[in-house]
């Protein structure tokens, strides 16, 4: 995906800015509910796939949507919500707007290295929490 949102940052037309640019409206107005997050979210992603122009490339969007989907899953009790993405996610937006190849291609890896590092959070608190009620009983 960072490769794709650098290919999106040299292709893509202002309708499909305007539709990511709408995708992450929404996101950052549920940014709290992670239920309504996942989305706003996938459009997102999937825009970006779509972006680029290519068949190829676009036709992943349903593997996207998988791994969003499960991470979704494992990181949704997250307290904090989803609003400390929405800066990162704004940052892939406004590459890919400017056509900053290099910059979008970037910012993309950051945010998936930290969804990463909230899903691995996520997977240990529930791991502690299962441990914890174990050793009560």
């Amino acid at each position: 995906e960072p490769m794709s949102a650098a290919l999106a940052a040299r292709r893509a037309t202002p309708a499909q800015i305007a539709e990511i640019h709408a995708a992450l409206a929404e996101m950052e107005a549920v940014s709290d509910d992670g239920d309504r997050f996942a989305k706003p979210d996938l459009v997102f992603h999937q825009t970006i796939l779509r972006m680029t122009g290519n068949e190829l490339i676009g036709s992943l969007a349903a593997l996207v949507e998988t791994a969003l989907v499960m991470s979704f899953r494992l990181s949704n009790d997250n307290p904090e919500g989803q609003r400390h993405s929405l800066p990162l996610h704004r940052e892939v937006a406004e590459k890919i707007a400017a056509g900053d190849a290099a910059g979008a291609q970037k910012a993309l890896l950051v945010l998936i290295d930290n969804a990463e590092d909230d899903v691995r959070r996520s997977v240990e608190n529930r791991n502690k929490r299962r441990n914890d009620r174990g050793q009560q009983s």
